[in-house]
């Protein structure tokens, strides 16, 4: 376990929400890869005992292991940068399987820490070609990035409200962080409104006044 770093900054990630950087430490040793599923297993049926309803999507080991490996390798490329930019795509590879409710839900447990990342990455160089790479996966995976300056036009909700349980909880982030521009996108609008029903007005004044302006309450 001493030099199972990949472990070691996922569990410090989810659970104090800091980050460990080793000093380049790039690989990740795939003995240890199914510790880190394990855990995220755990976390994964901690999470979902908020879920409302019975069709809360079953994790989802491959997704969830590539995210991880996708946070890990972008925590390190923080700082310690001795790859070309050729090579950013080849640690950065994009998700080769179908985004599914259970994919959604499980690559979150990690790839909701990615726009944190992105603040930092543009404060050390706005002009780092790592920063469109991440922000591409940041948009695909948009549940994980709703606190993110989305372009809300390239954004499919279809795999989004597939299943009660990520519909509800996909709303339920987007009034967290009170993205109004989410709220008002037609995809998102009537959820928005009968989620806060009566109480709109006294939890999120600005969805209100968007609605009395389109005279739709």
């Amino acid at each position: 376990m001493i030099d199972n770093y990949f472990l070691e900054m996922i569990q410090t990630l989810r659970k104090q929400e800091e980050v460990i950087l080793y000093g380049n430490i790039l690989h990740v040793n795939e003995k240890y890869t199914t510790a880190v599923v394990d855990f995220l297993q755990k976390e994964y049926a901690r999470e979902i005992l908020e879920y409302p309803g019975k069709d809360v999507p079953e994790f989802d080991p491959i997704a969830a292991l590539w995210a991880a490996k996708t946070l890990y390798i972008a925590v390190q490329l923080l700082l310690y940068r001795e790859n070309k930019e050729t090579d950013l795509e080849f640690l950065l590879p994009d998700y080769n399987a179908v985004r599914t409710p259970s994919a959604v839900l499980s690559v979150d447990l990690c790839l909701r820490f990615l726009p944190d990342i992105m603040v930092q990455l543009k404060i050390i160089d706005s002009e780092d070609a790592i920063i469109e790479i991440i922000e591409r996966k940041i948009i695909y995976w948009h549940y994980s990035g709703i606190q993110y300056a989305l372009p809300i036009e390239q954004l499919d909700f279809d795999s989004m409200f597939a299943v009660e349980a990520l519909k509800h909880v996909y709303i339920n982030r987007i009034i967290i962080y009170k993205k109004i521009d989410l709220a008002n996108h037609h995809s998102c609008r009537d959820h928005i409104a009968a989620y806060l029903g009566m109480y709109a007005g006294q939890f999120w004044k600005e969805f209100n006044r968007e609605k009395e302006v389109d005279g739709k309450y």
